[in-house]
This record gives structure tokens, C-alpha cells and sequence, in this order.
């Protein structure tokens, strides 16, 4: 009878010991190596008997340890479990299946687990994942939280060797990568490998390091106020829920909800101009999947996977009058999903920067620096000349053309119409300014003005007449919009006519027009 009660009372000692380690360490941790071939996938999972021994309350026997028969029987009821709560997706948003091929038990010894030792003995699990061949992305969730806070470390091979740095996921956090198959990894990659690696990755990724991460940019300028936001769609569903008939989807139609909540909640915030409260325009609204180049053009909606897609909206603030001299910006929308946010703030052709907004210290303020247009002289070149030459008159092309275009780089209205009137646009100001800023729109960008960087009249063709200049021209402007810290670089070519007459000593212009414009291929690359 004693002895009974000495060993009753070691048995509660022992699960007591179990419950403080239980209070002391209630995280499920799972290891998951995913090896992705050309042809298939390959994953190991790895839980500890820990799980298995919390999730279906083993008792462990008089000898304090959890048997092997209750282990093993619990895993191949935790098989369900995991794979019904572990998900890969491609890059059309479609899962993947999982086939079961086996779990490794070796590691759980006949005379079952000690207490002591349940969190260093490892069950691993493996799978065959249809990938389908040389997919380009893969997309991982896992929803193992149940009972308890779960987090599981994943790492990603390629062919068998190590792609990126293990990544930890906690329950409901998604992970994705994309997969190089021109030039896949060959070897194992030391620290200086990764780092390169990781470097490479963020210039084709145009500065996203991560799919899962909410990203805000503030561009300020004497034009306007502009504040971007990219934010992952399974974030906003843990903000402020989303409403979708597909839980794995989100329809067109569903997207404008959604935007237009994302738009309420930016509104929220106050922005202050010059002193005055300024409402925001909506200018933008795109939702983008994994590949990153889709930040390069203005694509039409489509149904996407909420899994892998993020939703861009860019607004912009503008001055009631005058041009933007100081700003203030307050952050109020914080949560446990997004306690903070870290904005880079563009100035200009100023270095960028980074701004963490807080609860304890939620404003910004910025005095933005006012650029005074450059006096430009008159255009004189050869206006007194009987007969201008070909040279002098590529010159005065060069020239007009330069200035026409680079009038749409001035912050303030009054110095782009006086760059054009002091060219002689009379009348018709307004409209002439208009039709340039439609020759500059990009389409792909969602209708934004390029800034001008350079033009070049490569060819010109002249009849000089008294104090008529007439040039047959053919020019190319090389000019960019900027989104989302990327720059989006383009050039156009044009051809067309212009007639100038000398008055008062300098070339002023009588007609201009074009009669053609070809946009080329845009360019994209990361500014910070």
C-alpha cells in the first residue's frame, strides 16, 4: 500500500511536471523541408511527440513515460490532421495534392518517451507534393493552431539544395517562393551565397523582399501628396474581414469591396497641406499576384487566389492652392495584424528614407523643399540669318523641343504655362498643355504623366522663308512615372511638324503638331 501511494504520488509529481512544461512551452513546432524537382515535390514534416501527447492527452505509464503503442497510434490520427491543415498552392491559385508515402517512426524507442525527452523526439511525415513540372511558384500555409499557438519552420530546396534562409510560420501565415529554373542552384550555398542570392532576388523582386508584407510609400513633391499601400489580401481578411462566396478566392466584384474598404481606412487618417486638412483622391487601385512584374503594367482584374494576392492603392493629397510646402500626416489604424507601419518616403531625387509610424508617435512632418524654375533665355539662334543651315536648325529644334516638353516637370502650374507662353503659345495655352500631358500619360501605370528626363530631335528636315522656320522632325523623349518604389521607364518616339517665326529677335512658335508616336517597351527598376 505504501508503495502504491510512493508511486501515485511520483506519478503526480511527474504530471505536474508536464503541466508547468505544457504552461512553460505551448507552442507546436514543426519542421518542414520542401525539396522541389523539376518533375515533383518531395516534404518531410516533423512534429514532436510533445504534439501528439497535447493534442490527444497521453497518459504516460508508471514509468513515466508515454508508450509507444499510444504515439504511434496518435500518429496515424495526426496524419488527417496535418494534411487537412497544411496547403500548397501554384501560381494560378489552384492547391496542390498532397500523396502520403510514409512516416518515419524510428526515433519513438519500444519502451516509449520519457516525459523529460517528449520534445526531443521527432515523427516525420512525407509527402509527395504534384507540383506539376518546373513550377514557377509555390505557396505554403499551414493552420495548425488548434489548441495552441503552432509554428512551423520551413525550408525550401531546389533540386536538393538550399534556396533561401528558413522561414518560420506561425499559424495562418502564408509563405511563397518563386523557383529560377534557367539557372537553379548547383551546389550548396555558403552565408556570402545567401546573402548574394538574397540580394539578386530583391533587384528581380523590385525591392519586395517578402509577399507577405505590408508596404507603404509616401512620395512628397510641390505638386502633391502621394501615399501608396500594398497590402497582402490575408491581411485585411485578419483586419476587417473580407466577404467572399470562394474562401479561396476573390471575385471582381469582391475586389471593389474590398478596395473601397482599404480606401475608408486610408481616408481615416488625416493629411495636412500647407496648414489645411486635405482629403485624398483615389488615382489607383490594382490587385497584384506573386510575380512581380505585373507592378509594371496596369493589367485588367481578374479572379485571384487570396493566398498569394495583394492589393495596391495609391491616393493622392493636393494643396487647395499654390504648390506643397509643408505636410503633416497622422496613422491611427493600427491593430495586432498591423501594430505599426513603416513607410519609405520619397523626396524628390533625394535618397529615400524610412518613417515607422507608432501609437506613441503617429505623425509625420516634412517641410518640402521649393525648386525655383531656371530663367531660360530666348530662343535666338540664327534668327537674323538669311538662310538657316541644317546645323542651326537641328539646334533650334533640339531646343524647342526640349522646352515644350520638360514644361510638364514644373510643380507649379504658373511656371509650366510661362516656360510655354515665353515660346509663344498663346491662346490655346491651356490646351496645348493638355495635349502634352496626354502624349506623356502611361497607360500601364494607370494613366500617370511621365517626368520628362531627356529629348533628342533625331532627325529635321527645314524650309527657311523670310521669318518662317518650318521643320519636318523626327524626336525621341526618354521619360518616367514612378510607383511603389520602382521606376517605370519609357521612351517614345514621334514625328511631326513645327512652324516658328522670328519676332522681336527671337523664334516663337506658330504651329506644332505630330503626326505619329511610338511608346516602346517600359523599363522597370528598383529607386532605393
Amino acid at each position: 500500500m505504501r508503495q502504491a501511494v510512493i508511486h501515485l504520488g511520483m506519478l503526480l509529481a511527474v504530471w505536474g511536471s508536464l503541466a508547468d512544461s505544457v504552461l512553460a512551452h505551448p507552442v507546436s513546432l514543426t519542421d518542414a523541408v520542401v525539396d522541389v524537382r523539376d518533375d515533383s515535390t518531395r516534404l518531410k514534416l516533423s512534429i514532436t511527440a510533445e504534439d501528439l501527447v497535447l493534442y490527444y492527452e497521453l497518459i504516460p505509464n508508471k514509468e513515466f513515460r508515454v508508450p509507444q503503442n499510444l504515439l504511434l497510434e496518435a500518429s496515424k490520427k495526426h496524419r488527417s490532421f496535418l494534411q487537412s491543415r497544411l496547403q500548397f498552392i501554384d501560381q494560378s491559385g489552384q492547391a496542390m495534392e498532397l500523396v502520403y508515402q510514409g512516416i518515419d517512426t524510428s526515433k519513438i524507442p519500444q519502451e516509449g518517451v520519457l516525459q523529460t525527452e517528449l520534445k526531443s523526439r521527432w515523427l516525420t511525415y512525407q509527402w509527395k507534393i504534384v507540383s506539376g513540372t518546373n513550377p514557377k511558384f509555390m505557396t505554403v500555409s499551414q493552420t495548425f493552431g488548434e489548441l495552441q499557438p503552432a509554428t512551423m519552420d520551413c525550408m525550401f530546396l531546389q533540386n536538393g539544395f538550399l534556396l533561401e534562409k528558413t522561414k518560420q510560420l506561425t499559424s495562418g501565415q502564408v509563405y511563397s517562393v518563386e523557383l529560377d529554373w534557367e539557372n537553379p542552384p548547383t551546389k550548396r550555398p555558403d552565408l556570402a551565397e545567401l546573402k548574394a542570392t538574397r540580394e539578386r532576388q530583391l533587384r528581380d523582386r523590385l525591392g519586395i523582399s517578402s509577399y507577405s508584407s505590408l508596404y507603404s510609400f509616401l512620395y512628397l513633391s510641390g505638386r502633391e501628396v502621394r501615399h501608396e499601400i500594398l497590402v497582402p489580401v490575408l491581411t485585411l481578411q485578419e483586419w476587417f474581414g473580407i466577404e467572399r462566396e470562394d474562401p479561396d478566392f476573390l471575385s471582381v466584384q469582391e475586389q471593389e469591396a474590398v478596395a473601397d474598404q482599404v480606401f475608408q481606412l486610408i481616408a481615416k487618417n488625416p493629411m495636412e497641406i500647407n496648414g489645411d486638412v486635405v482629403e485624398p483622391a483615389l488615382a489607383r487601385v490594382n490587385f497584384f499576384g506573386l510575380d512581380i512584374r505585373d507592378f509594371a503594367f496596369n493589367k485588367p482584374p481578374k479572379k485571384i487566389s487570396v493566398y498569394q494576392a495583394r492589393i495596391g492603392i495609391i491616393v493622392v493629397y493636393k494643396p487647395e492652392v499654390g504648390v506643397v510646402k509643408s505636410m503633416k500626416m497622422t496613422w491611427n489604424s493600427y491593430n495586432k495584424f498591423a501594430p505599426m507601419l513603416r513607410s519609405t518616403v520619397l523626396v524628390k531625387t533625394e535618397d529615400p528614407f524610412g518613417h515607422f509610424f507608432v501609437q506613441d508617435a503617429p505623425e509625420f512632418a516634412y517641410e518640402v523643399p521649393v525648386v525655383k524654375p531656371v530663367k531660360l533665355p530666348p530662343l535666338r539662334t540664327a534668327v537674323k540669318a538669311r538662310k538657316v543651315n541644317s546645323a542651326d536648325a537641328l539646334r533650334i529644334a533640339d531646343e524647342f523641343i526640349n522646352r515644350v516638353y520638360t514644361s510638364v516637370n514644373h510643380e507649379n502650374p504658373a511656371a509650366r504655362y510661362k516656360q510655354l507662353s515665353e515660346l509663344g503659345v498663346g491662346r490655346s495655352l491651356v490646351e496645348f498643355y493638355l495635349g502634352l500631358e496626354r502624349d506623356l500619360k502611361m497607360a500601364e501605370q494607370g494613366g500617370s504623366v511621365m517626368t520628362v528626363h531627356s529629348t533628342k530631335v533625331t532627325d529635321c528636315s527645314h524650309e527657311h522663308d523670310g521669318n518662317t522656320l518650318k521643320l519636318n522632325l523626327t524626336w525621341e523623349l526618354v521619360g518616367s512615372v514612378e510607383h511603389w518604389g520602382h521606376i517605370h521607364t519609357r521612351k517614345d518616339t514621334f514625328r511631326g511638324q513645327v512652324e516658328l517665326t522670328a519676332e522681336r529677335g527671337r523664334w516663337i512658335i506658330r504651329s506644332f503638331g505630330t503626326d505619329d508616336q511610338k511608346r516602346h517597351p517600359i523599363e522597370t527598376r528598383v529607386r532605393y
